[in-house]
């Protein structure tokens, strides 16, 4: 049986039943005494049957494969979105076609359509394209935004960012300090933006004049970071900046490097609180402080939220939001300012 797929029929004959037997001793719909059910079972298990969902897909007139397209795999961020929200996905009986669209808008809209294609019963996306997303309800499929939002009328999970940045900078305010920059790729997106305005707000609660003039967003690609990293460092001492906001996980890892090169200390010589508690902060000398997303548990919000939609025959608009709250890892990477 090695050069075909096994069938219902052939365990049908390898253990005297009906096939109709078998097929409901293996779906679970139907009455079946649970030692036929065992034998079943153990037969299936021997002679290597694996389920065709496709078959199974076209008689029940559903999928139980759900989409989910996300920017990178390399990025820790969405390798942990991906498990949350597969761990809850395969737990109500859904298999998760994932597919990387390099946050580009094209490849983007290439997934939805692929995976349309696939006949998937529902999509999330981590959008970088409007288009895309008002895609998946045009082709009847509910569709779910998550960690950034192009659509208000299309349901969202994310991280509440806002909350994440002025946690941020209230933990270095606490410590004294007020020149502290703030370091992002851009803010082209939600989340970035947000991060932004929690950082502003930090300042502003306590009667503080924001430093404006300390927003450094040092570009997209990796030759921009880089450069734009070097000149910060290099400026670190005449812009009298005490700590430094890096609001993601890409910049601080790219920051740690940078500071090491510039022979910048942390935190006798400058303090540091990252967002996104990434691994590596745990693993280096001094350990970095950080705002955690509770990534796994965002991905599997998403999940949960998806697969309600499914049940609902949810194919509209639908403006449900759902922040998951950050917290903050305070380690070895801030030190008190001490004035004078």
């Amino acid at each position: 049986m090695a050069d075909k797929r096994v069938t219902i029929g052939d365990i049908a004959e390898a253990v005297g039943l009906s096939t109709s037997t078998v097929s409901r001793a293996l779906s679970g719909k139907g009455y079946v005494a649970a030692d036929v059910k065992a034998r079943v079972v153990a037969a299936a298990q021997k002679i290597g049957y694996v389920p065709d969902l496709n078959a199974r897909n076209l008689r029940q007139g559903s999928s139980t494969q759900i989409g989910l397209v996300v920017s990178s795999i390399l990025d820790p961020f969405y390798a942990e979105l991906a498990t949350g929200f597969q761990e809850v996905a395969r737990a109500e009986g859904y298999e998760v076609i994932l597919i990387i669209d390099r946050a580009d808008p094209k490849e983007q809209r290439a997934a939805v359509k692929s995976l349309i294609a696939m006949g998937v019963s529902a999509i999330a996306i981590t959008p970088v394209s409007a288009e895309a997303v008002a895609s998946v309800r045009d082709f009847g499929r509910p569709v779910l935004q998550v960690d950034r939002s192009v659509s208000d009328d299309n349901a969202l999970v994310a991280g509440d960012n806002r909350a994440g940045g002025k946690m941020a900078t209230e933990h270095l305010i606490g410590f004294g300090h007020e020149r502290i920059a703030l370091l992002i790729d851009h803010d082209q997106w939600t989340t970035g933006r947000a991060r932004i305005e929690g950082w502003r707000e930090a300042f502003t609660e306590r009667g503080l004049a924001v430093p404006e003039d300390l927003i450094f967003k040092l570009g997209s690609s990796d030759a921009e970071i880089a450069s734009g990293l070097d000149r910060f460092v290099g400026a670190l001492k005449s812009r009298s900046i005490t700590a430094i906001f890096s609001a993601n996980s890409v910049v601080s890892q790219r920051l740690y490097v940078a500071l090491g090169k510039h022979g910048v200390r942390v935190p006798e010589d400058v303090s540091v609180v990252a967002y996104d508690d990434a691994l590596w902060m745990t693993m280096v000398t001094p350990t970095i402080s950080a705002v955690s997303q509770h990534v796994e548990e965002m991905g599997r919000h998403a999940a949960e939220l998806l697969i309600r939609q499914i049940g609902a025959g949810r194919k509209g608009p639908w403006p449900v939001r759902t922040f998951v709250q950050p917290s903050l890892i305070a380690r070895s990477s801030v030190l008190a300012l001490h004035n004078g």
